[in-house]
């Protein structure tokens, strides 16, 4: 076959190097993602991260130049998923915040908008497939022994999270949402809101529920909305408090 015939025959259109290049680096991040989310950095294999993603171990220096910059890259990925959600949030609740800062939204609006934030929070942790929210873990060993990556985290994504919820929560108190009382309320909630994917195993059995599913959900997302009522009243009698 001729040159130009075998040209005429090819397909029409091949995946370029770059692409190629891209998919490997993409594929290796979300490996590491689940690795050291479960094994932590020490002792995540990266043999075993290059066969997750179905790639040869020397990619990883190619694309990072090692395991620690491929953990970086890993927490930056984390920060960049969960900030695309909180960008949705924070859509969601320009107007509320707005007129939080003219102070004419209600503390009554503002409870139902921090049980809708909930609510839409635990649909993303708790009903979603593992794969998903693989980072979860990666997340939770950050946050017992923060390094660098927690830094990029933090800042990308769970400072904005939480900025939001302290807002919230000083309009329903009737407080500045950098007070202490309103910082620390926003930080406890957060850590209930994470708590349901670190915990999952432990309230699974105790409550004695096969999967952490719609109706388990539900269940949860009363006992917050309990919790978030409760501020109404100035935290008196709250778990929060």
């Amino acid at each position: 076959m001729s040159f130009s015939a075998s040209l005429q025959n090819a397909p029409a259109s091949l995946p370029s190097a770059e692409k190629v290049q891209d998919d490997t680096r993409r594929r290796l991040i979300q490996a590491a993602v689940s690795v050291f989310g479960s094994q932590g950095f020490e002792g995540a294999s990266t043999r075993r991260i290059a066969a997750l993603a179905g790639t040869n171990i020397s990619s990883i220096a190619y694309h990072f130049g090692g395991k620690e910059n491929l953990y970086l890259a890993a927490a930056d990925s984390i920060a960049q998923e969960i900030g695309k959600k909180v960008d949705e949030v924070e859509d969601f609740l320009a107007e509320g915040r707005e007129r939080i800062r003219r102070g004419t939204l209600p503390p009554e609006e503002a409870v139902a908008l921090l049980q809708r934030l909930c609510g839409a929070w635990l649909d993303a942790l708790l009903v979603k497939k593992k794969h998903d929210h693989e980072w979860a873990w990666f997340v939770v060993r950050e946050k017992a022994n923060p390094t660098a990556a927690f830094d990029r985290i933090y800042d990308a994504s769970f400072s904005r999270f939480l900025d939001l919820l302290a807002e919230l929560i000083g309009c329903i108190r009737q407080l500045p949402p950098r007070s202490p009382a309103v910082r620390l309320q926003a930080v406890l909630l957060f850590g209930k809101m994470l708590s349901f994917e670190r915990e999952r195993a432990t309230i699974t059995r105790y409550m004695g529920w096969k999967t952490l599913d719609e109706t388990a959900r539900d269940a949860v997302l009363a006992a917050i909305h309990k919790e978030v009522a409760y501020l109404l009243k100035g935290g008196e009698n709250s778990p929060l408090k």
